[in-house]
């Protein structure tokens, strides 16, 4: 049975001044650790490494990765072993984050900045191999076919032909990857970190590498990533919290709140025709705020 996610209006004044309506997937809603768009993301993966019988799971991220702490929940309630590769050094105290994915049974293996940009590479791949024994890797944030083919169940198309366009925050792509190719609307994709055109280059290349077409027309927001990835300034965390406590919707400052913001820009110049309804992917990472405590 497909799984149905709730739809919230969002009741500010800044929307309705303008005539638009936004209304918000709740993915964040879907699960208490594995929730927003990892849910959908690590799915097939996990489906994957059951049928080819493997015990452990490997991935990599930051010290905040909202996809190692899903990865280690999922693979404590699943049955697999999960080893996350840091990238940077071992702190002398774990954060929130890397705590509970020690709680839920991941085993972290920092490595340099240096080693975790070749991370790709075949020689790296054997190292870890060669200290881990077999494992099943998953790509940072689930970057990966069985990624994509998760993230095309986030909305029916029976569902999204209500609204005018999508948006969504994107990081890897792996989200709108599974958006444009499994719906007909116009989807706009908020690229969080820094690199103009980036984003753009990264989605045509997953799409080439999986042989897949995208069926939505897209656009990517380059500009709008308030200094790159995880880079929050005093005004962004602001508006964040301003806006979760108008809505009664959390968000955080590192995704959703970034869409949220370049919302709100784009609906004051006028980017949105009047009567136009938005939908927002709320992706989760809400246990990402408790880096700004």
């Amino acid at each position: 049975m497909p799984l149905v996610v709730e739809l919230q209006e969002l009741t500010v004044p800044w929307i309705h001044q303008h005539k638009v309506q936004v209304s918000v997937l709740r993915t964040d809603l879907i699960d208490p650790l594995i929730s927003g768009n990892k849910f959908y993301k690590l799915k097939y993966n996990l489906a994957s490494a059951t049928a080819g019988g493997h015990k452990t799971l490997l991935s990599f991220g930051g010290a905040w990765s909202n996809h190692l702490h899903a990865l280690s929940a999922a693979g404590q309630r699943h049955g697999f072993q999960t080893i996350g590769v840091v990238r940077g050094t071992a702190p002398a105290v774990l954060n929130a984050c890397l705590a509970d994915a020690v709680a839920h049974g991941m085993q972290l293996h920092f490595v340099t900045r240096e080693e975790y940009r070749g991370k790709h590479s075949p020689e790296f791949m054997a190292g870890l191999h060669q200290r881990f024994g077999d494992f099943y890797a998953i790509p940072e944030g689930g970057a990966n076919l069985a990624g994509i083919r998760g993230c095309q169940e986030i909305l029916s198309e029976a569902r999204a032909s209500r609204f005018s366009q999508i948006l969504l925050a994107c990081g890897t792509g792996t989200t709108m990857a599974g958006l444009v190719t499994a719906l007909s609307i116009p989807i706009l994709g908020i690229q969080v970190l820094k690199g103009a055109g980036y984003l753009q280059q990264q989605l045509q290349a997953l799409l080439a590498l999986h042989g897949m077409q995208a069926r939505a027309p897209w656009q990517v927001i380059d500009d709008r990533h308030r200094g790159g990835y995880g880079k929050v300034d005093a005004e962004l965390l602001a508006f964040t919290e301003r806006l979760s406590d108008e809505s009664g919707i959390l968000f955080e400052p590192v995704y959703t709140g970034k869409v949220m913001m370049a919302l709100q820009e784009l609906i004051s110049v006028g980017h949105f025709p009047p009567g136009a309804h938005l939908l927002v992917i709320h992706g989760g990472g809400i246990q990402g705020l408790r880096g700004f405590k």
